[in-house]
């Protein structure tokens, strides 16, 4: 999205200097063009209508690719807190169970042979 962001940031730069431009210096253009000072003024209207257009058309395509990309993200974040959900169901049933109590060991021969010599010399 960050690519998508500093393109459309470009864009609206050029545009607004563009606009800029065209607003301070139009009495200038008009001069240099020599245009007849009716046709000018409807010329600039027509100018900036065209310019009102294309600026709301940029605006919309903004808004509706940050509106998807906050759309996949979302989903992304529901899924990912889903899984989050579920591993801390498995951790908490799996700390609840009963410990299995560890098999005792069996005597080895050695201890069985203390243990039966030690009450027999008593």
């Amino acid at each position: 999205m960050k690519k998508f962001k500093t393109f459309f940031y470009g864009i609206y730069i050029l545009y607004f200097f563009f606009s800029s431009f065209i607003a301070f210096n139009y009495e200038n253009i008009v001069l240099h063009w020599d245009w007849d000072w009716i046709s000018t003024w409807t010329g600039l209207i027509r100018l900036v209508l065209q310019m009102g257009v294309v600026g709301v058309i940029l605006f919309l395509t903004e808004i509706i690719v940050e509106n998807i990309h906050l759309a996949t993200k979302r989903s992304k974040i529901k899924s990912l807190e889903k899984e989050v959900t579920d591993l801390k169901a498995k951790l908490y049933d799996k700390s609840n169970e009963p410990a299995e109590p560890e098999p005792k060991p069996e005597p080895t021969e050695e201890k069985k042979e203390e243990d039966s010599q030690s009450p027999a010399s008593e």
